[in-house]
């Protein structure tokens, strides 16, 4: 075994021992919210009765509003720890989804621009369409939060195949077909220490009376209680991602034929320098692409890999690339080598909205674009779309 691929094993250790976490604080945050829930319930019970045998009384209407402020508490937290009652139907996630985000762009100020996409054909979830509205609402609120000075809000629908070999960066996987809803913003961004806590009850950032910190770890619970799962990317100063998966309801949206053709991971022989700053993922990125045939080059950040690139220029066939990096970002990247080969295919991986992406580089037919956090069907689709269009590399 490799020092990669133990590195890679105790990055799947990490995630599953917080994912155990989680299941801990769940089991005891729904044991506690049951018995305040009894608890505020019988004062309010209580309070009912009494209003009707006393004359209008100040003190007995705020001890009945803070009492409905508990039980409200309580309700927030039995969502987290998955103790709301579901009415789960059929959903078409893309159509539901632009639905959605037509209200909530009313709470978001001006100077936030809202992007979507999706594909064509949205795939269909079974899921609570009050819950999944919720769901979006705390992750937009969440969007805004970070970004105070304004921004982008990227959007997207799409249907998603998980699998094994998605397990290096989902250790969680349940191998499956999926409708994911990838919410990007262009904010302030979370460090390590604060993404490790971020679905944690009561955990906040914000400043002291400002939220409840239950918005995420409530989205976090929906989300699970649906069979899904919430995945957040970040990097301080660039911003933040939050993925969500909801099984696919495979009769529609989805034919059998469709499904069996996902399971199989396409690949090839062609030469790949794989550029990313960022270990876990790039090994990660690494391995999945040799595991299917390729032939990887590395480097960790832009100069190197300009220094990568020309050394290797003749064997190369696609560039996979991050696009914020040390020294040098992707684009820049991007400009070096477009400047010295006009016929260079070029990957871009990044888990925030690139606003410019479609108006500048993405104009290029011999360009892509994939969101982090990708699975391996999504990277290896997009690898193959690029090496088989507009004919051979010069």
């Amino acid at each position: 075994m490799t020092a990669e691929d133990i590195a890679a094993q105790l990055a799947r250790e990490r995630a599953l021992r917080q994912a155990e976490k989680m299941e801990t604080i769940g089991r005891l945050t729904g044991a506690i919210a049951q018995q305040f829930n009894e608890l505020l319930s019988a004062i309010l019970a209580r309070t009912a009765v009494l209003a009707q045998s006393l004359p209008p009384n100040r003190d007995l209407d705020e001890l009945k509003l803070t009492a409905q402020r508990g039980a409200e508490l309580a309700q927030r937290l039995l969502g987290f720890s998955r103790h709301r009652v579901l009415d789960l139907q059929p959903l078409v996630l893309t159509e539901f989804v632009r639905d959605a985000l037509d209200t909530l762009r009313r709470q978001l100020p001006a100077n936030i621009e809202v992007q979507f996409e999706a594909d064509e054909e949205g795939g269909v979830v079974e899921a609570d369409p009050a819950a999944v509205k919720q769901i979006l609402l705390h992750l937009v609120t969440n969007a805004r939060d970070a970004m105070p000075k304004g921004g982008t809000l990227h959007v997207e629908v799409r249907r998603a195949r998980l699998g094994a070999a998605d397990r290096p960066l989902h250790a969680w996987v349940e191998p499956g077909s999926y409708v994911s809803v990838a919410l990007s913003d262009t904010g302030v961004g979370m460090d390590a220490q604060t993404l490790a806590r971020v679905f944690e009850p009561f955990f906040t950032t914000k400043p002291v009376g400002v939220g409840t910190g239950l918005g995420m770890s409530m989205a976090y619970g929906l989300v699970k209680q649906h069979r899904g799962y919430l995945h957040i990317y970040s990097e301080v100063g660039q911003g933040t991602t939050a993925k969500v998966y909801f099984p696919a309801v495979r009769d529609r949206g989805m034919s059998e034929l469709e499904a069996e053709a996902e399971e199989g991971l396409p690949g090839g022989t062609e030469t790949i320098l794989l550029v990313e700053d960022d270990r876990a993922m790039r090994m990660a990125a690494q391995q999945l692409l040799s595991k299917v045939g390729y032939r990887v080059v590395t480097a960790v950040d832009g100069q190197q890999g300009v220094e990568a690139y020309r050394a290797q220029r003749a064997a190369l066939h696609l560039i996979i690339t991050d696009v914020v990096m040390p020294k040098l970002s992707g684009f820049e990247l991007y400009d070096v080598i477009r400047g010295e080969s006009r016929g260079v295919r070029v990957l871009f991986m990044s888990g925030f909205p690139a606003p410019n992406f479609r108006k500048t580089v993405g104009q290029d037919p011999r360009v892509a674009f994939v969101t982090k956090p990708w699975t391996a069907s999504e990277l290896l689709a997009q690898v193959r779309l690029l090496l088989e269009a507009g004919g051979p590399a010069p």
